[in-house]
């Protein structure tokens, strides 16, 4: 899917100077993992985790984390001893479908510890793998995608074994009336239940997509409880069309330490504009649906269209979030949505640019976060004065906002290109730093770990 919209993005030296610090170089099958979509989450000590969509040992994926420097993480192996610098591990490598396994993950993770013997145990999902003789792509079959956890070592405190991070999965979608395909990873409530989406499945519409994906995509909870398993509850199925949403491709709204009244979340397509929608579903029996916004699809709408992210709250209950085209300039949005309806009032804070060469970003795909400011931070997959994708500030100035480019990803062998996720803030390393991932290039093409000043 997005390996063919960025088809045309030639990996190029830049005439600029990247702002950005390479952390880590991935360098795929079979020593490392290649290829990293999710935006990366820190533990209490500063240490990053996230995943790739292939490499590793089987090919089908890793989790891997980057032990932060002097860092001394005494419950929390391998980050233990205090690096000198920034230093990955691979801590899973996905075996795939011949082990009933998941595989190629492009969420994001989330830590999920509130039963005894799990701390520091992450979730998330992979977007193929689970259970064999599920949708099938082109003959073969690649597996409807599942949801797993990862603990941590046993003479750590977790429930993996000794020195070694233990997988196990949860669920194993199987498409149909059950969701297929999650491309977003999960969110946590006070419960230790788990909530996410998937792209495809759920029995509604006529949505399909490459890799065995058909129907238009779910909303599901994963429901902790002990013995630790997790059943799984389909609280939402799209159907598309001109009335409903299709195809969610980012991770719901929000984690908490307290119940979730209401899940929010995007969707890439459907609509009344065909171009995607922003939905809330209420979280009781019945899960209702409410389309809070429906995304344009004419040419030259001043709205967006096409949303890969997910949503984000400030103090005042106003959404915020990027599409990945549609706009004034054709290259997408960020946006701020209102509750002065129904429906909400969508602001354009920031229209992208899409021409060739532009020195501003265009395609954004990633999550916005927020400063202690009031300003916003993003990425954009492409564009930038290399075309391959830039990290940006928005300061609300506007609307529209001001938009000023932090980081020109320059590609070649010495940086990365095409950043799909978003940035995060790392607090117990750096109060102002920002964190992310790219899709490519780096010294073997295959993606970087990078930060920004």
């Amino acid at each position: 899917m997005y390996g063919v919209l960025l088809a045309g993005a030639l990996i190029l030296s830049g005439r600029a100077v990247a702002g950005d610090t390479v952390l880590h170089n991935f360098t795929g099958p079979a020593a490392d993992g290649a290829n990293a979509y999710g935006a990366l989450i820190h533990d209490k000590y500063g240490n990053l985790y996230g995943t790739t969509k292939t490499g590793g040992t089987h090919k089908h994926g890793t989790v891997f984390v980057m032990c932060a420097p002097f860092a001394t993480a005494p419950d929390l192996f391998p980050c233990t001893t205090g690096l000198p610098s920034w230093k990955e591990f691979i801590l899973y490598n996905f075996k795939g479908l011949p082990a009933n396994d998941g595989a190629n993950p492009t969420g994001r993770l989330v830590f999920n510890g509130l039963y005894g013997g799990r701390a520091f145990t992450l979730y998330g999902t992979t977007y193929n793998g689970g259970k064999p003789n599920t949708c099938a792509s082109s003959g073969a079959q690649v597996g409807c995608g599942t949801a797993f956890e990862l603990c941590a070592p046993s003479n750590f405190g977790g429930c993996g074994g000794v020195n070694v991070w233990k997988e196990r999965v949860i669920h194993r979608f199987i498409g149909g009336k059950d969701g297929s395909h999650p491309f977003g990873g999960l969110i946590t409530d006070k419960a230790s239940d788990l909530f996410g989406t998937t792209v495809f499945g759920g029995g509604l519409g006529t949505c399909t997509g490459t890799g065995g994906g058909k129907f238009c995509g779910t909303v599901f909870r994963l429901k902790g409880q002990s013995p630790w398993t997790f059943p799984e509850l389909v609280l939402y199925r799209f159907s598309g069309g001109s009335t409903d949403g299709a195809n969610p491709y980012a991770t719901l709204c929000c984690d908490t330490i307290f119940a979730i009244p209401f899940l929010y979340g995007t969707t890439r397509n459907g609509g009344s504009g065909s171009s995607g929608t922003v939905f809330q579903i209420k979280n009781v029996a019945g899960f209702p649906e409410t389309i809070l916004y429906n995304f344009c699809s004419v040419s030259g709408c001043p709205d967006g269209a096409n949303p890969y992210s997910d949503v984000i709250f400030d103090g005042s209950g106003n959404i915020y979030g990027t599409t990945a085209n549609g706009g004034a300039n054709s290259g997408g949005i960020a946006y701020e949505l209102s509750p002065a309806g129904p429906p909400w009032n969508l602001t354009v804070l920031y229209p992208f640019c899409s021409i060739l060469g532009c020195p501003d970003g265009s395609f954004p795909t990633g999550d916005l976060v927020f400063d202690g400011s009031g300003n916003l931070y993003g990425t954009t997959a492409k564009g930038g004065s290399s075309s391959l994708g830039t990290v940006f500030i928005l300061t609300p100035a506007g609307p529209p906002w001001a938009e000023t480019v932090l980081n020109n990803f320059l590609g070649g062998s010495s940086d990365g290109a095409n950043p799909f996720a978003g940035v995060t803030y790392d607090p117990p390393v750096s109060p102002t730093e920002l964190y992310g991932v790219t899709v490519k290039a780096g010294s073997a093409s295959m993606g970087i770990v990078y930060s920004v000043p």
